[in-house]
């Protein structure tokens, strides 16, 4: 017995007198490492713009999933850029980023850091900025009015979906105007129609255009051929514009 405890004792002191095993630590570090905001965009200014020393409003414009990429003659084939290509003529600043993915969602804080330089260089009523997107641009414009609530005085999602529990972060004094097909089967109308009544509840000035019989292609050109959009969409201000 006495034996035994005298072993117990000495593997005791053993233990105390060994080292003690390391273990895995964290460190608190902040990153320097600098983004590079390489977006290519079209912009569009109105026929007066250099002529004149008044602000104008500014759109956004956010094309669908096949245009991404690095070429940016691909952005005029639908949307604003080809109405614009066609000879159509708007009265405020047309902003059109190229997503630099084929196959990703719009990197959205390049975008808005993109429309800030060109909101510094241009003549920019910060009380009317909108955006407008289509398809894969349409999940843009949801995340827009999501992240950067204080920019935008009216946000047009065409054919697009989002995240509707962030929702409540938008900006109480924006307007939204959401445009879908009943025949789109690429994105489902009740993904508009979720976000749709989300902010009914949260008693923001909504409204929602379903359009029968138009699939997803064809809700582009419907949307924005609407003259009540345009009409509508330059209406919308912000009562206290950023600085």
């Amino acid at each position: 017995m006495f034996r035994s405890l005298l072993s117990v004792v000495a593997l005791a002191s053993i233990a105390l007198w060994s080292p003690m095993p390391a273990f895995a630590g964290q460190t608190a570090l902040t990153s320097n490492a600098s983004i590079k905001n390489d977006l290519n965009y079209l912009l569009y200014k109105p026929s007066d713009y250099d002529s004149s020393d008044k602000t104008y409003p500014l759109v956004v414009w956010l094309h669908g999933g096949d245009q991404g990429g690095s070429d940016i003659e691909k952005v005029k084939r639908s949307g604003l850029p080809k109405l614009i290509e066609g000879g159509k003529e708007f009265p405020f600043l047309v902003f059109s980023p190229q997503n630099p993915s084929e196959e990703l969602l719009y990197p959205i804080e390049k975008v808005d850091a993109a429309l800030e330089d060109v909101i510094a260089k241009h003549r920019v009523d910060r009380s009317r900025i909108y955006v407008i997107g289509y398809s894969r641009g349409g999940f843009g414009a949801w995340a827009l009015a999501e992240q950067f609530p204080d920019r935008f005085a009216a946000i047009v999602p065409i054919a697009g979906g989002g995240n509707r529990h962030y929702l409540n972060r938008t900006n109480e004094k924006a307007a939204f105007w959401v445009f879908h097909g009943t025949d789109d089967d690429v994105i489902p109308l009740s993904d508009s129609v979720v976000l749709y009544e989300r902010l009914k509840g949260l008693k923001r000035n909504v409204r929602l255009s379903v359009l029968e019989g138009v699939d997803h292609s064809g809700i582009e050109a419907a949307a924005l051929n609407d003259t009540g959009l345009w009409d509508w969409l330059l209406k919308q201000r912000l009562e206290s514009a950023p600085k």
